[in-house]
């Protein structure tokens, strides 16, 4: 029997998940700690993350978000009590002239916000914060821009590649990402 095999078992239990009491204190040594290390960024990251809400991001396939990453989304959100921010990312089309690539960038931000209404209305159905993000750029650059600026974001949800979706048939798994301690590329 595989790992995932016990999760397709009918009489599983119910897992809880609660969160770990925090200790001001020892917090707030860590924090005295990294600052006297001269990790000013990482003292920061910590003092902020403690002060700013729990947040998932998102990031749909072009403009779109799949089903199933809409579903694992929202699921995730209200078992943790996070909010969500949902993002669409359109690499930057360097090979189109200045005013065809802003004509494409518009298309896609317009395409991007009419396919998140029905995320949005399932997530206000739930009760969960949900914010949406149109990003021009690389991928990575903005991940790491936006954690920089919202930095109670923990979790980051992707699409699955397309051809390994067809190729497995139902047994795809959604990738997530725990930020909980990222502290960004250190040059």
């Amino acid at each position: 029997m595989g790992f995932f095999d016990i999760f397709k078992k009918k009489d599983h239990k119910t897992i809880t998940v609660t969160e770990r009491k925090q200790n001001t204190l020892q917090e707030t040594a860590a924090v005295a700690a990294f600052a006297e290390a001269g990790e000013h960024a990482t003292a920061l990251n910590m003092i902020n993350q403690a002060a700013y809400g729990k947040t998932i991001l998102a990031i749909g396939r072009e403009d779109t978000f799949s089903p199933m990453l809409s579903a694992y989304t929202l699921d995730m959100a209200q078992r943790l009590g996070f909010e969500v921010l949902a993002l669409n990312i359109m690499p930057i089309p360097l090979a189109l002239t200045t005013a065809k690539r802003e004509e494409e960038a518009e298309t896609f931000r317009n395409k991007s916000s009419k396919n998140i209404a029905a995320l949005q209305a399932k997530a206000a159905e739930r009760g969960i914060t949900f914010a949406h993000l149109v990003e021009i750029g690389d991928q990575d650059a903005v991940v790491d821009r936006l954690h920089a600026k919202f930095p109670g974001m923990r979790y980051v949800l992707t699409d699955p590649d397309p051809e390994i979706s067809q190729s497995v048939r139902g047994k795809v798994s959604i990738p997530v990402f725990d930020l909980s301690s990222y502290h960004g590329a250190i040059a």
